[in-house]
């Protein structure tokens, strides 16, 4: 072997078949040892080199959590109409849509429970003044007739304020995260039976009329809340129809509907979204006299919602009333 301090060489020496000859192989290097300084310098370029790449794979997420930091410091502020820019599709981008969603989410709760709070105390005002009212008329009258009468409102009012808070109490649960429900296969035709026995148990002198499926046809849904469904839609068509409504319910294309139908004034198109907010009455034949709290279609609506499922209104076809389809 040959070295030095800069390479390594090997020479072979074979001998030959002619005398006082022999080949030379030769020299060949082993390794350039580098220089210490090269080495070095290497080393530090692939070090730049590499923070330049975790610096631009970490550069896009500082930035987007810094967007997200920032809505969070708004909404700690109380403005909840801060919508955080979502940028990709990777996880970061993911936590903002989510974190999008659960202002959108916490918005709609406040402004809910303020109107929920407003409509309350102005639907208690009624039947209140009402139970003053008869009290102070028990006061004032000695005639025994006149007493039982004011005692018969005031069992009314009381009646109707625990339908109120029954109301609200249902509406707020449905209204405040996901209730649980008890989902097994509901037989549509039992069901609406059971619907038409109850309604006409109302004794109102309107005409009930049923399109029955097939006694084989199930729907997957907790039954207490369908049952309230229609219920709810049966109650509101008796209101308004003149003289008959239409219960329906079956399965197309693999999804189960419940429709009911009324022959009444019918919902202008303008309004119909409108009927699905709490408290909230039409300024036609869908008023105030008509009954009601204005809770019955948004307890519908919001059913319809934890059933995954789509609410609409429109105009029956066989009754030319208002139609609602879940």
């Amino acid at each position: 072997p040959n070295s030095s301090t800069s390479s390594s060489a090997i020479k072979i020496v074979v001998p030959s078949e002619i005398n006082d000859m022999a080949v030379l192989i030769g020299p060949v290097p082993l390794f350039n040892w580098f220089p210490l300084n090269l080495i070095i310098s290497m080393i530090l370029i692939s070090m730049f080199l590499i923070s330049l790449g975790v610096y631009a794979l970490i550069f896009p997420l500082e930035r987007k959590l810094q967007l997200i930091q920032v809505g969070v410091n708004e909404v700690s502020k109380g403005n909840l109409d801060i919508q955080v820019q979502v940028i990709g599709q990777d996880e970061i981008a993911r936590l903002s849509a989510t974190f999008n969603a659960m202002t959108s989410h916490i918005k709609r709760l406040i402004e809910s429970q303020r109107e929920l709070t407003r409509a309350v105390s102005h639907e208690l005002r009624t039947p209140v003044a009402r139970i003053r009212f008869a009290v102070d008329m028990l006061a004032d009258t000695d005639d025994e007739d006149s007493r039982f009468m004011q005692r018969d409102y005031i069992d009314e009012d009381i009646e109707s304020l625990n339908g109120l808070i029954d109301e609200i109490l249902t509406y707020a649960k449905l209204e405040e995260g996901s209730p649980k429900l008890d989902l097994e296969p509901v037989n549509l035709r039992e069901l609406l039976q059971q619907i038409e026995r109850e309604t006409n148990a109302l004794g109102k002198p309107i005409k009930i009329v049923t399109n029955l499926p097939n006694a084989k046809v199930t729907a997957i849904a907790d039954r207490r809340y369908l049952h309230r469904v229609i219920q709810n839609l049966a109650g509101n068509a008796l209101r308004y129809a003149e003289t008959t409504i239409i219960i329906s319910a079956g399965v197309k294309k693999g999804n189960a509907f419940v429709s009911v139908e009324d022959d009444g004034h019918g919902i202008p198109e303008a309004d119909r979204e409108k009927v699905f907010i709490p408290f909230s009455r039409l300024d036609d034949s869908r008023t105030r006299a008509s009954g009601g709290y204005g809770l019955g279609l948004s307890i519908v609506s919001r059913i319809a919602f934890w059933f995954n499922g789509s609410m609409k209104v429109d105009e029956s076809r066989d009754l030319g009333g208002a139609r609602f389809v879940m």
